[in-house]
């Protein structure tokens, strides 16, 4: 019977022929820098299996037949997963899929803050950058402590200007 830790130096070894490398840190393999998590567990009555987890889907095990894994089958599968998860990652390179993941962000972010139509306060999806979004107030006029809560608030949000050494200076 063989112990977790030669299971996991087999596996190593016979992934790496498949040409999956082993990522530091907890048991997992990239394919084309994608990290697959994969562990070594027990069972009382069937011994020792492997497991290929995918956060979206239900994971997979594999267990010893004839004193041997399906190293192949576990190298599909962590090839498969990573895949998949660089397909999803895929839209995002192209204008039309960065404008439809704005888009839908600035949603989520009208709905968790409540900012509609009939808001000061628009969101609105940005046309160029991946995850960012415009921010719009309208122009309301403010008491002096109002202000300056909304400079703080605003302050810590904003990127420093180009050319500037204090990022509170010229907001």
């Amino acid at each position: 019977m063989s112990t977790p830790l030669e299971i996991e130096t087999l596996l190593t070894r016979y992934l790496a022929h498949e040409g999956l490398t082993r990522v530091p840190g907890p048991l997992a393999f990239a394919h084309k820098g994608e990290p697959v998590k994969v562990s070594i567990d027990q069972s009382v009555y069937t011994g020792h299996f492997i497991t290929v987890h995918d956060g979206t889907r239900v994971a997979r095990q594999f267990r010893a037949r004839g004193g041997s894994y399906e190293w192949g089958a576990i190298a599909a599968l962590i090839m498969e997963i990573a895949e998949s998860r660089l397909q999803r990652r895929l839209p995002l390179t192209t204008p039309a899929g960065v404008r439809a993941h704005n888009q839908q962000l600035a949603d989520e972010l009208n709905t968790m803050t409540g900012a509609g139509p009939s808001s000061r306060l628009k969101i609105e999806p940005s046309s160029a950058k991946p995850g960012r979004v415009r921010v719009k107030l309208e122009e309301v006029e403010l008491d002096p402590v109002s202000v300056i809560q909304l400079y703080a608030a605003v302050a810590k949000a904003l990127p420093p200007k180009k050319n500037d050494k204090d990022p509170d200076h010229g907001l």
